[in-house]
């Protein structure tokens, strides 16, 4: 019970003091000021890459958008798609999509100017680099690592376990 007793005055004391605080702080303020604003704790976050999307010009925005509904019906399916397919879609989605809509939205008339003169239009690099992506997704969802992965592990397992040479359990590649 004295515990209690003293917990109670404890917690007293510590919101009293806390009280006085706030109250001689609050006297220190101009009159009709009120305390600063706290800044916002969840910083502004980058736009979705659905909206970076409907910035970029025709065909490139209807490519930018069939590869991501593309990653988006591969990440549905993830019962048939392995973990290192289920990555690279995802990184598609978060990072990689999104990083080249901007590097493409955020150039500059001078940078624009320096790509046409080295030979290149910002048009054409951002048509190769959805072009490489789109490869790199089918290519990754026409692939089946973990079964390949479970195919050669066996083999391993039966060449350790029955000795058979080498040379005829070889996977060429």
């Amino acid at each position: 019970m004295a515990a209690l007793l003293i917990l109670l005055v404890v917690f007293g004391v510590i919101g009293f003091v806390t009280y006085r605080d706030h109250q001689a702080r609050r006297q220190e303020l101009p009159p009709g000021a009120t305390f600063p604003a706290l800044p916002d704790p969840v910083p502004e976050q980058e736009a979705a890459p659905a909206t970076l999307l409907l910035e970029l010009p025709e065909p490139a925005r209807r490519r930018a958008w069939a590869l991501l509904c593309l990653v988006h019906d591969g990440l549905s399916e993830t019962s048939s798609a392995d973990t290192r397919t289920r990555y690279l879609l995802a990184q598609t989605r978060q990072s990689y999509l999104p990083d080249t809509v901007r590097a493409y939205l955020h150039l500059t008339e001078g940078a624009r100017r320096q790509l046409t003169a080295q030979g290149q239009s910002p048009e054409q690099l951002l048509d190769e680099q959805l072009t490489l992506m789109e490869n790199g997704v089918h290519e990754a969802l026409r692939r089946d690592h973990a079964a390949a992965d479970r195919l050669l592990t066996q083999g391993r397992f039966l060449r350790e376990r029955f000795g058979a040479g080498t040379e005829e359990w070889r996977v060429r590649g």
